[in-house]
């Protein structure tokens, strides 16, 4: 995925090819093509970050089961995190304005959406060692249940702010 660019543009046939020859044509289907690569990649992100919130749900479930109702409370507020965060990316503005929407995404703020897309699937993947953690402290029956959730809530609570910092990139809010 470190070429997000080419995740559309790499299955066009020649016809579609020779249509964006058409003067005026090659940068409408140019952005529309980062629409879809756009799409595509949320879709992905999102369905990442819900295996994660089925697992924990797991653990929650295998918890209760144990009676450790104070570790499933600490665990829902990451769940709860992920869940908001999945949602919100799922339901995203695209990385790309058409000419009539209100809110204009510029070719340096496409860059830095797709520095916060890559950024994303490394959470993603930060997130599944957290989560792991968790569901080894959970069958350890030590005392690292609570240094475990704690770093799955940070993580969680890094996933949501780095989903407001790119929905800054798209409204123009943001610097960075």
């Amino acid at each position: 995925m470190e070429n997000l660019k080419d995740l559309v543009g790499s299955g066009k046939n020649g016809f579609q090819k020779l249509i964006e020859k058409i003067p005026g044509i090659r940068g409408y289907k140019q952005k529309e093509d980062r629409r879809d690569t756009d799409k595509i990649v949320r879709e992905t992100i999102a369905k990442r970050f819900e295996e994660q919130w089925t697992r924990i749900g797991a653990i929650q479930r295998d918890l209760i089961k144990k009676g450790d109702l104070a570790a499933v409370s600490e665990l829902e507020t990451a769940a709860l995190k992920i869940r908001q965060f999945t949602d919100r990316i799922k339901n995203a503005s695209y990385g790309y304005a058409g000419m009539m929407d209100v809110v204009k995404v510029d070719d340096a703020a496409l860059e830095q959406l797709y520095d916060y897309d890559l950024y994303l699937f490394k959470l993603s993947e930060t997130l599944q060692e957290s989560v792991t953690a968790v569901e080894n402290a959970a069958s350890a029956n030590d005392n690292s249940m609570a240094a475990a959730t704690d770093a799955l809530v940070k993580v969680s609570q890094d996933c949501v702010t780095a989903y407001n910092r790119r929905a800054e990139v798209i409204t123009g809010t943001i610097n960075s």
